[in-house]
C-alpha cells in the first residue's frame, strides 16, 4: 500500500475517534452561541476603530487606550462563556491526540522511542 494511501486511511480512522466528534460538537455550539456572535461583531468593529485612531494624523492615545481596554474586555467575555471552554478544552484534546499520533510515526520511522511518557502505551516499550 501507497504512503499517501496508508496516510488517508490514518487520516479517516482519526476522524471517527470520539474526540475530533466532540470538538466539531464543541466547533458548532461556539459559532451558534449569540452571546458570542455579539461579542465578536463588537470585537471587529473595535479593531476597526483602534486601526483608524492608529492612522489617524492626530492619534488620541486616550481614546486609542480605551478602545484597547474594551478589545480586553471583550476578549474575556468570550473566553469565560461555556461555550468557549468547551470549544477550547475539546481542541486541547484533539491536540493532544495529534501529538501521540505524530510521536507514534516519528517513532516507527526512526526506530526510536519518544523521550518520557506519552500516556499512550502504543508508543511505549514499558513503563518507568
Amino acid at each position: 500500500m501507497e504512503i499517501f494511501e496508508m496516510a488517508k486511511l490514518l487520516g479517516l480512522a482519526i476522524r471517527e475517534d470520539d474526540r475530533i466528534k466532540k470538538l466539531e460538537e464543541a466547533k458548532k455550539a461556539y459559532e451558534a452561541d449569540e452571546t458570542i456572535q455579539v461579542l465578536t461583531t463588537e470585537y471587529g468593529v473595535q479593531q476597526q476603530a483602534l486601526a483608524t485612531a492608529y492612522g489617524a494624523a492626530e492619534r488620541d492615545e486616550a481614546f486609542i487606550n480605551s478602545i484597547n481596554g474594551r478589545i480586553t474586555a471583550i476578549y474575556e467575555q468570550v473566553i469565560a462563556t461555556d461555550a468557549y471552554k468547551k470549544y477550547e478544552a475539546a481542541q486541547n484534546e484533539v491536540n493532544d491526540l495529534m501529538e501521540q499520533v505524530n510521536n507514534a510515526i516519528q517513532a516507527a520511522v526512526s526506530g526510536i522511542e519518544p523521550d518520557g511518557c506519552t500516556h499512550n502505551c502504543a508508543t511505549c516499550k514499558g513503563c518507568h
